[in-house]
């Protein structure tokens, strides 16, 4: 069998949890100051965003989240309307790349990775330019002065919205990075982040369902990017998970990707 369990403690000796989708498929990063975290998104998408080099830029306002910067418990509607008016100020200045710990949740490709059609995304980013997210069964309690502006709340509590989702969405495992958006670059109206330097490729992974031939995908990532892993996925046999399929997993040994 092409994957396997030896590089599993690899992962666990590097601080990755033992079931990561990837801990028989591919080794973790050399460098302990990147941390590997993986972008779900459709096919096309995941094509382009190789070919170009880039990553899409999320903005808060199109997340799927409606509590999206608003986790705080606010009874008054003064203070409502300070955290709103910092939520507007702050989609029009920042962007975020958010990405997940872990690609074996099926519920992820169903959401964000077309229905299981699409492609899983890994990258090699630097531990010190993402936040985890933290979830909350309850919104977080919190107290503003009488006169406070959105540019007065303090950097904690910015700090805490910005990073503070529903236990509802643990399953994602988030990871986010704040991009200004002056530093981002534009098509159209959206906002891209370059797949260089800080934020590397390192990892393929085609959905249990997605069609497109692994050996094609394979050449053309090579293309591009000659040391990222390309495999496809499958349904686990024993449990509710998404992981690799051994008969598209290299020879890691070799060096062959």
């Amino acid at each position: 069998m092409p994957t396997h369990e030896l590089l599993r403690g690899e992962w666990i000796a590097a601080g990755y949890k033992s079931d990561m989708g990837s801990a028989i498929a591919c080794r973790p990063p050399d460098d302990h100051s990147m941390i590997r975290l993986y972008y779900l998104t459709k096919f096309e998408h995941a094509v382009s965003n190789i070919e170009n080099r880039r990553v899409k830029v999320s903005r808060f306002a199109d997340l799927n989240d409606p509590f999206e910067l608003l986790a705080a418990n606010f009874k008054e509607h003064k203070t409502r309307k300070v955290i709103r008016n910092w939520k507007d100020k702050s989609h029009s200045l920042m962007g975020l790349l958010c990405f997940a710990g872990d690609w074996s949740e099926p519920v992820m490709w169903s959401h964000y990775g077309e229905k299981h059609t699409g492609v899983c995304l890994g990258f090699d980013v630097s531990r010190s330019t993402v936040q985890q997210v933290s979830y909350k069964d309850d919104r977080i309690l919190a107290a503003l002065g009488k006169t406070q502006t959105p540019d007065e709340l303090s950097e904690e509590l910015q700090q805490q919205l910005l990073c503070t989702k529903s236990g509802g969405w643990r399953y994602e495992e988030e990871y986010r990075r704040f991009v200004n958006l002056n530093d981002a670059s534009t098509d159209g109206a959206r906002h891209f982040w370059p797949i260089s330097g800080d934020v590397q490729l390192a990892e393929v992974i085609l959905g249990p369902l997605c069609e497109e031939p692994v050996e094609s995908v394979r050449q053309k990532v090579k293309s591009h990017f000659p040391n990222a892993v390309v495999f496809k996925a499958r349904l686990a046999f024993q449990s509710f998970k998404i992981v690799p399929d051994a008969r598209t997993v290299k020879n890691w040994r070799s060096g062959d990707h």
